[in-house]
């Protein structure tokens, strides 16, 4: 398990106006470039509470990552001066980050609730961002709010939060009481607490001090011998990057405790501390340092605040005057068009907006480059029922001369699955020197090989023949071929070894004519053939849990090919899915290494 511990950070040079902001804040209105706006949350179990949206000037980058704050406590609140939960997303948010700053339920009802309760405060966040559309979460917890989303982690093993920080963590709840009272007074608490559950009826409060008052139920539940409030425990059931921020004078975080939450943390990928000399719990006059270290390791473990990416939908006109609808991403900045220009085409029955043709666009747009994903006839569900693939590459041609009109002279298709096996007949067909290079996400197999392995030969060919008899009788358009197409499985290759469960059930949709197009013995979409009517640079991708491309298919793939040709295989048991979900970044980043090597040398 590779391990990373580090105890000091050099700010990045770009944090100086960070500090700076953070030093001299307005004492009545937000902080300079950011906006602040109160917003309220619905819990799955009805509770409504108030939360504080921190962002930038500019907006909500929902293609960037977002951070939720939980405030300290019981009876914390995310709007006070001290609480960083206020002020780390103030920084934070200056730095490009959007934040979530949610007034838990402890804060008016600790008193009364179990200490679990609030992980649907904080479900409900995380729910509120996605809602929103980030996919990227990180959980901030400051003093009790470590805790809190700790126990989070633990109980909910949320995706969608890819790293935690904790800000002056907090002790383990019940262990740390009952040393500061004595064994005696410890158990005698524990003894009055449980008569009073057991005879029921009106609880009568235990006063802990400083206002620390609890009924007997959650007195117990906070710090009972059964409490499942400490950190400690917590922290080694978490499996993300963890950063732990204290100050050395912090009265709750004794010298230790930092290295001692970090040995315990055993599951976790990387878990990195730091305290800051003289400094107390609340982090006065370090507070900028904290937000830009912080920031630091954020974009240390791949979390930086993105680039915000300007999103249009735009139309052509192909040849028959048909209307066909994309989307440009462009950077915010605007189009540079002296960098070749990505068009991507998704993969059979999808469509725009979504898979590989929004991840990656937006990352190709963060990145610099202008990107279209674009529709043709064959888009969606309905296209791949009645389309054909003959009628593919004249759609193709509008778009590239959409793009050939903005400006860009050097154009990189991009394709996923069937969608590279439709880019390649169009290169096949056309010859079009505007395409400079081509990228293929999972590239398909021949199309007819994949039907007659998976169906077998007898129903192969009683599926063929019976699709002909349709095109000659008239009704190739409106026959519809209807038969059991279980998924294909080949033999493997050591060469690039999957990790795949048995191949699954499938079955045929299409119209006598798009099935003959496609499928048919004298189809076209054989894949192997058209990338060696190709000589244009490519790169194919592809991973272990991919159904579609086994027994080192990208190796035959990228050997068939005419012109230069490599590929990135992202292998081993938790290796690449066709969807590539998990792999998006990597993805992004061996897609613009392959074009600053190939195409911008």
């Amino acid at each position: 398990m590779k391990r990373s511990i580090t105890k000091s950070f050099t700010p990045i040079s770009s944090f100086l106006l960070i500090v700076g902001l953070l030093a001299s804040p307005s004492p009545t209105m937000a902080a300079d470039g950011i906006k602040e706006d109160v917003v309220s949350i619905t819990t799955a179990d009805g509770v409504v509470l108030p939360a504080l949206l921190v962002y930038p000037d500019a907006g909500l980058n929902t293609n960037g990552p977002a951070i939720l704050h939980l405030h300290g406590g019981p009876g914390g609140s995310p709007i006070r001066v001290n609480s960083a939960a206020r002020y780390a997303a103030t920084g934070l948010a200056q730095a490009g980050y959007t934040n979530l700053s949610i007034e838990t339920r402890h804060a008016t009802r600790y008193s009364f609730t179990r200490f679990d309760e609030v992980i649907e405060d904080i479900r409900g966040g995380v729910d509120m961002l996605a809602a929103r559309g980030f996919t990227e979460i990180i959980l901030a917890g400051a003093g009790l709010g470590s805790l809190r989303v700790a126990r989070y982690m633990v109980e909910t093993d949320d995706p969608r939060v890819k790293a935690v920080v904790h800000y002056s963590p907090t002790q383990n709840m019940a262990d740390n009481w009952r040393q500061r009272v004595g064994e005696d007074v410890y158990w005698a608490t524990v003894d009055q607490a449980a008569r009073a559950v057991e005879e029921g009826g009106r609880q009568p409060f235990i006063d802990l001090g400083d206002g620390l008052i609890f009924i007997p139920t959650s007195f117990l539940d906070w710090f009972g011998p059964q409490a499942k409030t400490s950190l400690s425990a917590n922290i080694a059931g978490i499996n993300r990057p963890m950063l732990m921020l204290a100050g050395e004078a912090d009265p709750l975080v004794p010298k230790g405790r930092l290295e001692e939450l970090q040995a315990v943390a055993f599951i976790s990928p990387r878990v990195d501390i730091k305290y800051y000399p003289g400094v107390g719990r609340i982090f006065d006059g370090v507070r900028a340092d904290m937000v830009a270290d912080t920031l630091s390791w954020l974009t240390d473990i791949g979390l930086p605040p993105l680039p915000f990416v300007q999103t249009d939908v735009v139309d052509v006109v192909a040849p028959g005057g048909r209307t066909l609808s994309g989307i440009l991403y462009s950077p915010a900045t605007g189009e540079e068009k002296t960098k070749p220009v990505f068009m991507l085409m998704h993969g059979w029955t999808s469509d725009v907006m979504r898979s590989s043709t929004h991840w990656l666009g937006v990352r190709l747009a963060q990145a610099g480059y202008t990107a279209v994903a674009f529709q043709h006839r064959a888009s969606g569900y309905r296209g791949v029922v009645t389309g054909k693939l003959e009628d593919i590459p004249p759609d193709i041609g509008a778009w590239v001369d959409f793009v050939a009109a903005r400006g860009y002279s050097a154009v990189v298709g991009a394709g996923h699955g069937v969608g590279g096996l439709w880019w390649t007949y169009y290169l096949s067909e056309t010859k079009d020197a505007r395409i400079k290079g081509m990228v293929y996400l999972s590239p398909t197999r021949g199309m007819p090989l994949h039907a007659r392995t998976g169906m077998g030969e007898d129903l192969y060919a009683r599926a063929v023949l019976e699709a002909q008899e349709a095109v000659r009788d008239g009704e190739g358009a409106t026959y519809l071929i209807d038969y059991p197409m279980p998924q294909a499985g080949y033999p493997d290759d050591p060469r690039q070894p999957m990790f795949l469960p048995p191949p699954g059930s499938g079955f045929t949709y299409y119209y006598a004519d798009s099935f003959l197009s496609y499928w048919g013995p004298a189809s076209k979409a054989v894949h192997l053939e058209r990338i060696s009517e190709t000589n244009v640079p490519i790169l194919a991708l592809g991973g272990s849990q991919d159904p579609f491309a086994q027994s080192a298919y990208l190796i035959t793939f990228t050997e068939a090919a005419a012109g230069p040709a490599k590929y990135v295989f992202y292998g081993g048991p938790n290796g690449a899915p066709y969807s590539f979900e998990g792999y998006e970044n990597r993805v992004a980043k061996d897609v613009l290494t392959w074009i600053k090597q190939t195409l911008e040398k």
